[in-house]
């Protein structure tokens, strides 16, 4: 083989890669997923969450989303909404797709920080999505409650959490939406039934042997999919779940590898 074909050959199959991660990281891939509980309310059995989180700066497609989606009761928003030097216009288009489909609530992450939190809320505020900064809310079905939390995220690594961990009695099935699941760490409790978080992306840059490389030892025990955490502190069997998205979108450069975008219909069910 001569030089020539062997530089054209190498440089199909990196083209071919690229095209990939590309697809990877462009793809609407909605994971369906489904929570049983004894603690869910009888009202909220069969109620569905679609759970989207790091969209970037992706501009979410209605016809695509759609295609892929039933119907959901409503949307949790895992913060990273957008980033530094994404137009906001694209940020009131992504919120104008997702109020069409139920109401939405959110928390703020690390990027939504960076690109300006006063414009970021303002958009949120402007487009009837709701932003829960350390906030709780409880939604009712049949006069059964349910109730969701969102946590504030620090100005920076160097600022802790606050020490909110959501207003619910102990009877109340409890959602705490989170964008860095950092926040579990050290924790003997985390107060809620199920915890929803995002801000790994899975890795990303996931290769064969060597894995997500650029995840610290943190994320790579923390880095996606489903955990169990004690809800409570002294459980012997824990009895919280925790799921982490790997993410709508992407960061630094807009590809993925064996990590490819998703977003989440969760359903919640009663057990019997």
């Amino acid at each position: 083989m001569s030089v020539l074909m062997w530089i054209a050959g190498a440089a199909a199959l990196g083209a071919g890669a690229i095209g990939w991660m590309r697809a990877e990281a462009r793809g609407y891939r909605v994971r369906e997923e489904e929570v049983v509980s004894e603690r869910i309310p009888h009202s909220f059995d069969g109620f569905r969450i679609l759970f989207i989180t790091d969209i970037h700066r992706r501009q979410l497609s209605e016809v695509k989303l759609l295609s892929n989606l039933s119907s959901v009761d409503c949307v949790l928003l895992g913060g990273d909404i957008t980033e530094r030097g994404v137009p906001l216009q694209r940020m009131r288009h992504n919120m104008s797709v997702l109020v069409r489909i139920a109401p939405v609530y959110a928390v703020l992450g690390n990027h939504d920080l960076n690109a300006g939190k006063d414009a970021v809320r303002k958009v949120l505020r402007e487009s009837g999505v709701t932003l829960l900064n350390d906030k709780t809310v409880t939604l009712k079905r049949s006069n059964e409650l349910m109730v969701l939390s969102g946590v504030r995220q620090p100005a920076s690594r160097k600022h802790p959490y606050t020490r909110f961990r959501g207003n619910a009695a102990e009877d109340q099935y409890h959602i705490i939406l989170v964008h860095d699941p950092i926040w579990v760490k050290d924790k003997d409790a985390v107060h809620g039934d199920l915890v929803l978080a995002g801000h790994t992306h899975g890795g990303q840059i996931v290769l064969p042997v060597a894995g997500a490389v650029r995840l610290t030892r943190f994320y790579k025990k923390f880095k996606s999919g489903w955990y169990t955490l004690p809800r409570k502190a002294g459980e012997t069997k824990h009895s919280s779940r925790m799921l982490i998205s790997r993410g709508f979108g992407t960061s630094h450069i807009p590809l993925r590898l064996q990590c490819p975008a998703e977003y989440h219909v969760i359903t919640l069910r009663k057990k019997p």
